[in-house]
């Protein structure tokens, strides 16, 4: 269980697909910033969206608080991680 309601990390995933489109490797600064809690922008990219209220909005920051491997594995959908 993800702690996310049903339906939700598809979307998330949808909504970042473009964050790393043109790059085969991802920055582990970025990767190690949401691991230690600091996602709020992506938060508000998430609220901002439109997707979903706002109670929906609290708790997937909630989810990414308890566990932040939740976005990590949602903004790294089929990319390799290295320097």
């Amino acid at each position: 269980m993800s702690g996310l309601p049903s339906g939700v990390d598809g979307i998330i995933r949808a909504i970042f697909a473009y964050e790393f489109e043109d790059r085969d490797v991802v920055d582990e600064v970025v990767i190690g910033a949401i691991r230690s809690g600091e996602f709020g922008e992506y938060l508000d990219t998430v609220g901002s969206s439109g997707m979903f209220t706002p109670s929906v909005v609290d708790t997937i920051g909630t989810a990414w608080s308890r566990d932040p491997e939740l976005l990590v594995d949602a903004l790294l959908d089929g990319v390799r991680v290295g320097g």
